[in-house]
C-alpha cells in the first residue's frame, strides 16, 4: 500500500463510508496489487479508520474520529497541494492555513517530515510528492 494509494482511499471515505469490495476496487484502479484479506487486515489496524462487520457479507469501512493533529495535517497537505506543486516555506503554509489552526513553523515542518506524501528539503521548504 503506498501513501498516495492510502490518500485515495481515505479521500474517498471522506464523502462517505464504502463496503470493503468498493475500497479494494479502488486500490487496485490506483496500482494495489493486495488482495483484498490484505486491505482489510490493514484498515483494521489503522488508526482513524473502522471497518464495520454488517448484515450483508462485505464489511462497510468508515474514517472514525480523526485527531486534531491528523486534520492539521489534511489542511497542511492541501495548501501544498494548492500551490501547483511548487514548493511552500513553512511560514507561508501557516498564513494560508485556516485560522482555527494555531501553530508555528517547526511544527509543520515536524509534521511535513512524519507525513510520506510531504518532503522538507532546503531551508524549510516544503512541497507535495504524493
Amino acid at each position: 500500500m503506498t501513501p498516495a494509494i492510502y490518500e485515495a482511499i481515505t479521500t474517498a471515505l471522506k464523502r462517505e463510508p464504502l463496503p470493503l469490495d468498493k475500497v479494494y476496487t479502488l486500490a487496485k484502479d490506483r496500482g494495489s496489487n493486495w488482495h483484498q484479506a490484505q486491505i482489510h487486515l490493514f484498515l483494521a489496524c489503522m488508526d482513524g479508520v473502522e471497518v464495520e462487520a454488517t448484515p450483508e457479507k462485505t464489511p462497510l469501512v468508515r474514517l472514525g474520529q480523526r485527531t486534531e493533529k491528523e486534520e492539521l495535517v489534511e489542511a497542511i497537505i492541501q495548501v501544498v497541494q494548492s500551490n501547483t506543486g511548487k514548493p511552500m516555506l513553512a511560514a507561508e503554509i501557516r498564513r494560508q492555513l485556516p485560522k482555527r489552526f494555531v501553530t508555528t513553523e517547526e511544527k509543520i515542518k515536524a509534521l511535513a517530515k512524519e507525513t510520506p506524501v510531504l518532503e522538507v528539503f532546503g531551508p524549510g521548504r516544503i512541497r507535495y510528492k504524493g
